[in-house]
């Protein structure tokens, strides 16, 4: 049961590096590691405690494979899927093989910030807890920020997001 990104193979992007790169179909990529949030949500276990930089800078970090073996180590250590993730090392960072979310270079955009404002995670990202895959919930274009951001009373000003003069 796989979990087939919609992207090109490196050898379709000349100059990707990519850790992973021999594991490229010829068109598409698999993530290296499948992981399901639904799977996982059950244990109810906080986003900021996988995503340690949600809440103090601009992206949100994903964890090191070390992280997922705390459990893993004595959970499901069987499966094919966790022999696969322990075989990686502990210091891998495996997740994910291509962002979903991007924000474009001319745009600030800090998840501390947005936390700090109490924006919710599902407010952008939907709700990743009921998904085996994480899937682009809402398009990061400037009228849903713009909207977003006039729901809440927060600036719309240029330079909230932008540096003037680029």
């Amino acid at each position: 049961m796989g979990w087939p990104l919609l992207i090109r193979s490196s050898s379709a992007l000349p100059g990707l590096a990519h850790p992973y790169a021999d594991l490229f179909a010829p068109a598409f990529v698999e993530e290296p590691v499948q992981f399901s949030h639904k799977r996982h949500a059950p244990l109810k276990i906080e986003c900021r405690y996988c995503h340690t930089t949600v809440e103090t800078g601009d992206k949100a970090s994903f964890p090191a494979v070390g992280k997922c073996m705390t459990c893993h180590r004595a959970v499901r250590k069987d499966s094919p899927e966790i022999k696969r993730l322990a075989a990686l090392g502990d210091e891998a960072r495996p997740f994910p093989a291509q962002q979903v979310y991007e924000v474009e270079d001319f745009v600030f955009f800090s998840h501390a910030r947005h936390r700090k404002a109490e924006i919710e995670c599902r407010s952008c990202h939907g709700a990743v807890a009921e998904r085996d895959a994480v899937t682009l919930e809402v398009p990061v274009t400037m009228k849903n920020c713009v909207n977003c951001h006039r729901e809440r009373h927060a600036s719309i000003a240029c330079n909230t997001c932008h540096e003037l003069g680029q």
